[in-house]
């Protein structure tokens, strides 16, 4: 894919994301489309994460053309399983327990402060404990066709490099969706429009592998910036007793964040140039450093 294609079908994708809230809004539900806008435009930044990782996966396993695609298409759709039932399980804590809701909050400020320090350990997928689970119990067979997920190893079943590959990549979103899904439900409660969120964010991942690293060397302060959008959200969970938030106020606040972090960073790197070996290292907040030998 071009990079021309791919900025034109993230275009594309953007839009369609967008859009999906317009039947609601016609309905008259003017507060659940504004909830999925909201958690939209939260989704979609933060799946810049997943895009950089999923990335890495793809280098590391030496996946390319449309095997790699096919291995992204699969992990979305496992990734869509698991963050519904997460969805599911969110909602109705906070429905049976209102406690629950400030657990999230404390949640998500440990997170936005953890996001401030820079993560230490290098990327290693097959260090991941969901993948070393699965070797103790099903064997790996490198040389079988990587374009299935598992094969036959004599009598007993393996797992190809395709199939850790994808494991890889579900357990990646799994571990970011540990505060997304808490961020989200601090906009709303709704199950419906968070999963229709996360859906569309997800789905327009694939042009995004093409522009990820270009956006995350020229977005210098993002780090900073999705910290204050989940430091933000999280208050909003500890407070919600006291100051009761709108689904639209939520995306006006978000929506400002994001372009003040976008225009601060456009104007810092003329004004202070970084050093061409930090521009380089630069990745999404949630991201462990890249070893040198994979880059």
């Amino acid at each position: 894919m071009t990079v021309r294609h791919a900025i034109w079908l993230s275009v594309v994708w953007l839009a369609v994301g967008f859009l999906v809230g317009l039947p609601l809004l016609s309905l008259g539900d003017s507060e659940t489309a504004v909830s999925y806008w909201a958690v939209y435009v939260l989704e979609r930044t933060l799946s810049l994460d997943n895009v950089f990782v999923f990335l890495l996966i793809l280098g590391y396993f030496e996946l390319t053309g449309s095997l790699a695609r096919r291995v992204v298409w699969w992990a979305i759709a496992g990734a869509l399983v698991l963050r519904a039932l997460a969805i599911l399980l969110g909602v109705e804590l906070i429905e049976r327990f209102s406690a629950v809701r400030y657990v999230l909050g404390a949640v998500l400020l440990l997170f936005a402060m953890r996001m401030l320090r820079p993560e230490q350990q290098p990327f290693d997928p097959q260090a991941n404990p969901a993948i070393r689970g699965i070797r103790r119990v099903i064997p790996l067979d490198d040389d079988a066709d990587a374009r299935r997920f598992v094969t036959r190893d004599g009598r007993r079943i393996a797992i190809t490099s395709t199939g850790i590959a994808l494991i890889a990549m579900v357990a990646a979103d799994v571990t970011f969706a540990v505060d997304s899904i808490p961020a989200a439900l601090g906009i709303t409660h709704a199950p419906g429009p968070i999963w229709l969120a996360n859906a569309t964010a997800l789905l327009g991942l694939i042009p995004l592998l093409v522009l990820v690293r270009a956006l995350v060397r020229r977005f210098r302060y993002m780090r900073q910036t999705l910290a204050v959008v989940l430091a933000l959200i999280g208050v909003r969970l500890l407070a919600e007793s006291v100051v009761v938030l709108s689904p639209l106020a939520s995306l006006a606040i978000i929506v400002a964040v994001l372009i003040v972090g976008v225009v601060v960073s456009v104007i810092a790197d003329p004004r202070a140039p970084p050093h061409p070996a930090e521009e380089a290292q630069r990745r999404p907040p949630r991201c462990p450093p890249v070893p040198a030998t994979r880059v």
